[in-house]
């Protein structure tokens, strides 16, 4: 399908885990020469009986529009126009946005398309998708809040580096949870900056819910029972009309 190659040529952008995984190819078993001469092979069908033929069952014409515009994204992308792939990608993600993976790569795109505003709208809504997503969603959020801490960084913004990077750091312990070699010191000490981050993001903007309903759960794996229920408080009373939903929910 059109769809599996445009998302093999956005893997190539930076994303690997949304490359196809090699299927390995099973060979049939020989087959048994009966003892009656075979018939003759028909010969094959010449292209133009073929385009014939395909032109008689049109496919659906949303499912056409579709197509088309991730064709032209897999053409932008094979000579590097990563501003044409963006623009053509933002079309269908506007289209389809309930696949949020298709977002994170025109997030991609708009940044190296040297459009960082464009890319930051995009990686925060991402990021809000994935956290009540699948685990396969969920696994990108790292990636997502790093590309926000440089977006941030590069324009000066010290709260938002200062959530994004709580956030990144937070996550990264929430991903140790299940593991077999999950290593406690790493994590004891990710929480630890985490929890700073995420302080100083919340005295930077108090009004923001964001960096208090992270700081909750950050609470909540450092035993602070206490401090979690107060972040959840603050955010119940005063939880910022017309902000974003918060990040991180439990």
């Amino acid at each position: 399908m059109r769809r599996v190659a445009v998302l093999v040529l956005l893997a190539a952008c930076g994303c690997e885990s949304m490359r196809p995984a090699q299927v390995p190819v099973q060979q049939s078993a020989p087959l048994r020469v009966a003892a009656k001469q075979p018939e003759p092979p028909a010969k094959p069908a010449k292209p133009v009986e073929v385009l014939r033929a395909s032109a008689s069952q049109p496919a659906q014409p949303q499912q056409q529009v579709e197509d088309d515009v991730l064709v032209r994204v897999a053409e932008c992308l094979a000579r590097a126009d990563h501003r044409g792939a963006a623009t053509h990608l933002s079309a269908y993600v506007r289209a389809n946005p309930d696949q949020p993976l298709f977002r994170l790569q025109l997030a991609d795109l708009y940044a190296r398309a040297a459009l960082p505003a464009e890319a930051k709208v995009h990686y925060e809504r991402f990021v809000a998708d994935a956290e009540d997503g699948p685990p396969a969603l969920r696994a990108h959020l790292v990636t997502a809040h790093i590309k926000l801490m440089g977006i941030a960084q590069a324009r000066g913004d010290t709260f938002a580096e200062a959530l994004h990077r709580g956030a990144g750091l937070l996550q990264l312990v929430k991903d140790q949870d299940g593991t077999a070699d999950r290593d406690a010191t790493f994590c004891e000490e990710m929480l630890c900056k985490a929890l700073k981050a995420l302080t100083e993001a919340k005295e930077l903007r108090p009004a923001d819910p964001r960096p208090r309903a992270a700081l909750a759960q950050a609470y909540d794996r450092a035993g602070n029972p206490g401090g979690a229920r107060a972040e959840r408080a603050a955010v119940r009373a005063d939880p910022a009309p017309g902000a974003r939903k918060p990040l991180l929910a439990d």
